[in-house]
C-alpha cells in the first residue's frame, strides 16, 4: 500500500506541474495580439508520431481547447505508419489531417507534390500571427531554410525540434576505468570502441548506433561520409557519386565502429540504439544530442558529449534532422491548424518541451536555440555544458548547399533508402563497403536523372 501511496502522490505532483504549465502556456499566448477564439466551434485533427513531444503536448490539449473554443485531436501513430497514412491522405486529398508531423527528409517530397500550405502565408497575416510575439528570430536561419523551398520560398514546416547526427556519448566512469581519453579523430574513436569492446574490466559493449535498412538510420554515417569529403550525387551530371574513394572509406571505418556494438547492430533504430547507452549496454553511442528523452537521470549524469569528429582532411559537416508540424494542403482548418502550431511552438511550449519540467517528463526541442538556452529553467533543468556545446556545434556544421544529403530533391528518400541499404549490408557483412556503394550507384543514378529540372541549380 506503501508503495500506492508513493505512486498517487507522485502523480498528483505531475498533475500540479502539467496544470501549473498549462496556465503558464496560455498566459504567455494570451500575450499574443492575436483573437484566439476566432474559430471557436472547429475541430482539429493533427497526425502525430509516437514521440516524447506528442505525449508531452497531450497533456495540454484541454488548456488549448479552452483558450481557442476549439476542439483537438491527436491521431498518433508510429513513425512509419504515420507517413503512410499521412502520404495516402495527401495522395486522395482525403484532408483527414489539419497537419500533421513533417519530417526534414522528406519535405521536399511534400513540397513538390503541392500537398502542404506554404506557412509564410499564415506568419504574415497580422489577424493570425503578431510577429513580435511568435519571435522567429530564436530560430536558427539554417533550419528555416532547409525548410524552405522553390523560387517563392515556401516554408513547409515550423520547427520544434532539431537534431545533428555524428556526436559522440561516452560514459565518462568507463573511459575514467579504462584510462582512455576522449576521441579527437575517427582513428582514435574505433580505438577507443575495441579498446572498451574488448576489455575484462567492463561488461559495456564499445560502441552502438542505427544501423538499420531504415533511411534515417544513415544519420551517423552521413555524417562521417561527408565529413570524408564524399558527395551522394553529381547534380550537374545527375549521377551517383557515393562510391567514390571517399565514400568508400567512411563505409568501412564505420562498418568496423559497429563491429565493436551489440551483435545485432543491424537492426539497431534510433529508438533501440538510444536504449543500448540509455540502459548501460554500451560505453559509447554515436548519435544525437537530441534524443535522449528516454534516459535516466544517472545514465545522464554519466555522459559526456563530444561534436562531430572532423574527416582525415579536416572536414567537419553534420547531417540534420527537424521535427516540424506542417498543414495539409487540403485542410478545411488551415487558419485553424496554424494556431495550433503557435501554441505548440511558441516560445514557452519549446522552452517546455526542452527540459524536464516534472519528474518522468520527456523532453525533446530546443528548436528555438536563441531563447531556450537563456532561461533560468534551462539551469535547473537542462543538461550539461558539454550536451550543449556538441548540439550547438554540431547544427553549426549543417551546410545548406549542397546540403549533408539530398534534402534539396523530392528523391532524397529513395536516394537514401538505397544508401541505408548498402550501409546495413556493409555493417552486417553481407558485402564488403566497396562492393555495397557499388551497387547502391546504379539504383541511385536512376533516381537521380529523375529529378526535376527546377531542382538543378
Amino acid at each position: 500500500m506503501a508503495g500506492c501511496i508513493a505512486d498517487d502522490a507522485g502523480d498528483e505532483d505531475d498533475q500540479d506541474s502539467i496544470d501549473e504549465w498549462g496556465d503558464r502556456l496560455v498566459s504567455h499566448a494570451e500575450e499574443a495580439d492575436i483573437d484566439w477564439q476566432q474559430f471557436e466551434g472547429e475541430t482539429l485533427v493533427f497526425g502525430m508520431n509516437e514521440h516524447a513531444f506528442t505525449d508531452l503536448m497531450e497533456n495540454f490539449i484541454p488548456h488549448f481547447e479552452e483558450l481557442t473554443g476549439m476542439d483537438l485531436e491527436f491521431q498518433t501513430f508510429p513513425e512509419d505508419e504515420l507517413w503512410q497514412r499521412v502520404v495516402l491522405d495527401l495522395e486522395n486529398q482525403s484532408g483527414n489531417f489539419d497537419g500533421f508531423f513533417t519530417g526534414l527528409w522528406p519535405s521536399a517530397d511534400y513540397y513538390h507534390g503541392e500537398w502542404v500550405k506554404d506557412l509564410n502565408e499564415y506568419l504574415e497575416d497580422p489577424e493570425l500571427t503578431d510577429q513580435e510575439w511568435f519571435a522567429m528570430d530564436d530560430f536558427s536561419d539554417g533550419i528555416i531554410d532547409s525548410l524552405t523551398y522553390g523560387e517563392e520560398e515556401a516554408l513547409v514546416g515550423m520547427p520544434f525540434g532539431v537534431e545533428a547526427y555524428g556526436a559522440i556519448a561516452y560514459d565518462e566512469p568507463t573511459f575514467d576505468e579504462l584510462g582512455i581519453d576522449p576521441p579527437e579523430t575517427y582513428e582514435e574513436l574505433v580505438e577507443a570502441a575495441r579498446t572498451i569492446d574488448e576489455s575484462d574490466e567492463t561488461d559495456r559493449m564499445g560502441i552502438a548506433s542505427r544501423a538499420s535498412t531504415d533511411p534515417l538510420s544513415t544519420a551517423n554515417w552521413a555524417t562521417m561520409f561527408r565529413s570524408y569529403g564524399a558527395e551522394w550525387i553529381d547534380y550537374e551530371e545527375r549521377e551517383a557519386r557515393l562510391d567514390s574513394e571517399e565514400g568508400v572509406e567512411s563505409l568501412e571505418v564505420f562498418s568496423e565502429l559497429m563491429s565493436y556494438g551489440p551483435d545485432d547492430i543491424g537492426n539497431f533504430d534510433w529508438y533501440r540504439s538510444n536504449l543500448a547507452m540509455g540502459e548501460g549496454d554500451v560505453a559509447m553511442a554515436l548519435h544525437t544530442p537530441s534524443a535522449i528523452g528516454v534516459w535516466d537521470d544517472e545514465q545522464l549524469e554519466r555522459t559526456e558529449w563530444i561534436p562531430p569528429l572532423p574527416g582525415p582532411d579536416g572536414e567537419q559537416i553534420a547531417a540534420p534532422w527537424t521535427w516540424s508540424l506542417g498543414i495539409s494542403e487540403y485542410s478545411r482548418n488551415p487558419e485553424a491548424a496554424w494556431l495550433f502550431i503557435q501554441f505548440s511552438i511558441s516560445r514557452e511550449a519549446n522552452l517546455l518541451s526542452s527540459i524536464r519540467a516534472w519528474e518522468g517528463a520527456e523532453s525533446y526541442g530546443w528548436a528555438r536555440e536563441g531563447y531556450v538556452f537563456d532561461q533560468d529553467e534551462w539551469e535547473e533543468h537542462g543538461i550539461k555544458d558539454s550536451w550543449v556545446e556538441a548540439h550547438t556545434q554540431g547544427l553549426d556544421m549543417v551546410p545548406s548547399n549542397p546540403p549533408a544529403v539530398p534534402l534539396d530533391t523530392p528523391q532524397n528518400m529513395d536516394i537514401m533508402s538505397e544508401a541505408a541499404l548498402a550501409m546495413n549490408s556493409a555493417v552486417t557483412g553481407e558485402s564488403s563497403p566497396e562492393e555495397a556503394l557499388s551497387s547502391a550507384a546504379s539504383e541511385i543514378t536512376e533516381y537521380a536523372q529523375d529529378i526535376p529540372e527546377e531542382y538543378i541549380e
